[in-house]
Parts: structure tokens; C-alpha cells; sequence
């Protein structure tokens, strides 16, 4: 009996119907019928010799075996749209396409201006940029899902590799109308007693906040966590509590906040450019790169 046949096709579907949550909605997202999105999931499966989906009451969920196979899928995906966008930009970068990755504060506040650099100097490249936290876009780049990311200062997951680019500074923002805004600094034990309102588990802005913390002897529990620097910007404003961002996040025309030294040595942290270590980048990529490191 002949073996199923792997194709890029499949995989794609396969990882469709994971990222969506279902055949139906992968079928309608991938604009097929969904009786062609169970057979070549069945072919998929009779190819590895394990169901990648079960009936869960009405629905399907991924089995074990499916989720084993998820991060090969990914990355085998990604190396292949890697090799296809290399082999299209050899022509002199005058098409194909390039995908950063980007953790919160380089993505809004750092890269725009390196983008519009590389834009105006490749403008048949088509470019897009996908923020997400640090953890997020490393898994992102391990995937092979984004060639370049550039996150905070975190320990990298295996396979990738990074280097410094620019030092940030981390400050401690308070409503102007709050009882600290008149200090310069703000030591550890007065930040632990207020309450923080913090980013979520995987932002390098928290973890690297943390690290200062503990160094100080003082563990500190969000009041809040919130999903993005702006919406903890806002919260601050409003009076909710205080939080720990970067420098870069506190905007000098907001007068509703004040920026405060936390304690007295500067809380700085690397900006890091991540790459997976044993993948070339493509031109586009190492053009990116390249204007990059000429700020």
C-alpha cells in the first residue's frame, strides 16, 4: 500500500485547523470546503500512522501526537518560506518579502524610524512588522516564523542567538497628582508598598523589573497585569497605581505622569537582535540588519 503523501499543503492546513481551533473555521479562513480539509488531515495522519485530531463532545481537539508535531511543522514552514524569499531577493532586493519580530518597546517606540529607512531604500520588498512579548517572538523565531527579532533583555530559549543593540532604561511612572511625584527616586521598599500594575508573564520590561526587585531583597505582586505599555501608561495616568516601563514608553508631552529613578543606580537592561542560530539569514534580512546597527 502506498504511503500518504507529506505536502506543503498539508501542513498548512494541519496548523490552520491549530491556530484557528477547528476544520470548520480553518476551512473557512483557508477558503476551502471542509470535507478537503478532513482528507488531507486524514492523509496527514495516515502519513505519520497517528490521529492528529479526536472528538471531544461536538468538537476536536489535537491529540498528543499533534502537538509533538506542531513545532516541526512550523519551522519545517518557515525554513521553506526563508528559501523561497532568499532565492526572490537574489534579484537585488527588488521583491519578496521580510517578517520582524518585535517585543513591545522596540517594536512601538525603536524600530518605525529603521523601518522607514529600510522602506525607502527597498520599496518592492514588502515589509511587516509583528509585535508581540519578548517570549512570544522568541518562539516565533525558533518556528521559523520571523527571520529577526529584536526583544528585551531575557534568556534566550535553545537554538537562538542574539546581540546587544541598544541600552534601555527602565523608570518608575506615578501619576502627577500622586503623593511620589515630587521624589527624584524611588527606592524598592517604596515601589513594593504602592501598587503595581505590571505586564503580563513573558515581557522582558517585567522580568528584567523583577530581577532589580529581588536584587534589592523585595518581591513585589502585581495589582494588575495589563496587555500593552500604553494601557499601563493610561492606568497610571488614572490614578490606579504606579509601574515600571521604559524610559522610552514615557512620553515628555504627557504631563499627567512623572518618570521617577527607581533607587539609585540606573535599572538598564540590552535590547537584543535574535536570530536562530544555525539558519543564514536571507538578504533582506541581513539588510535589516544592517540598518540596524547603523543608528
Amino acid at each position: 500500500m502506498t504511503k500518504p503523501g507529506l505536502t506543503i499543503h498539508r501542513l498548512e492546513l494541519f496548523l490552520a485547523v491549530l491556530d484557528t481551533g477547528g476544520v470548520a473555521r480553518a476551512a473557512q479562513a483557508r477558503h476551502i470546503s471542509q470535507p478537503a480539509v478532513s482528507e488531507h488531515l486524514k492523509g496527514l495522519a495516515a502519513y505519520f500512522g497517528v490521529p492528529l485530531l479526536e472528538r471531544h463532545g461536538r468538537a476536536t481537539r489535537p491529540t498528543a501526537a499533534a502537538r509533538v508535531l506542531e513545532p516541526y511543522a512550523r519551522q519545517a514552514l518557515g525554513l521553506l518560506r526563508s528559501g523561497d524569499q532568499a532565492v526572490t531577493e537574489l534579484r537585488g532586493l527588488r521583491a519578496g518579502a521580510l517578517t520582524i519580530g518585535a517585543s513591545t518597546t522596540p517594536g512601538t517606540y525603536l524600530l518605525p524610524e529603521v523601518l522607514g529607512r529600510f522602506h525607502r531604500a527597498h520599496p518592492a520588498v514588502a515589509l511587516s512588522l509583528r509585535i508581540a512579548d519578548t517570549r512570544e517572538i522568541e518562539r516565533w523565531i525558533a518556528a521559523g516564523e520571523v527571520e529577526l527579532g529584536v526583544i528585551g533583555e531575557a534568556p534566550l530559549v535553545p537554538g537562538l542567538v542574539a546581540e546587544p543593540w541598544v541600552k534601555d532604561e527602565l523608570v518608575v511612572i506615578v501619576a502627577r497628582r500622586h503623593p511620589l511625584a515630587a521624589r527624584r527616586r524611588l527606592s524598592a521598599a517604596a515601589l513594593a508598598a504602592q501598587p503595581l500594575i505590571a505586564r503580563e508573564e513573558g515581557s522582558s520590561t517585567r522580568g528584567v523589573a523583577e530581577r532589580y526587585l529581588a536584587e534589592a531583597g523585595v518581591r513585589v505582586a502585581p495589582a494588575m497585569e495589563l496587555g500593552s505599555t500604553e494601557a499601563i501608561r493610561e492606568a497610571v495616568a488614572a490614578g490606579l497605581g504606579v509601574a515600571v516601563v521604559s524610559r522610552h514608553a514615557v512620553r515628555t508631552q504627557d504631563r499627567r505622569i512623572v518618570a521617577l529613578r527607581p533607587g539609585r543606580r540606573r535599572w538598564l537592561r540590552d535590547i537584543l537582535v535574535a536570530r536562530r542560530a544555525a539558519t543564514p539569514l536571507g538578504p533582506a534580512a541581513v539588510r535589516f540588519r544592517e540598518l540596524l546597527f547603523r543608528r
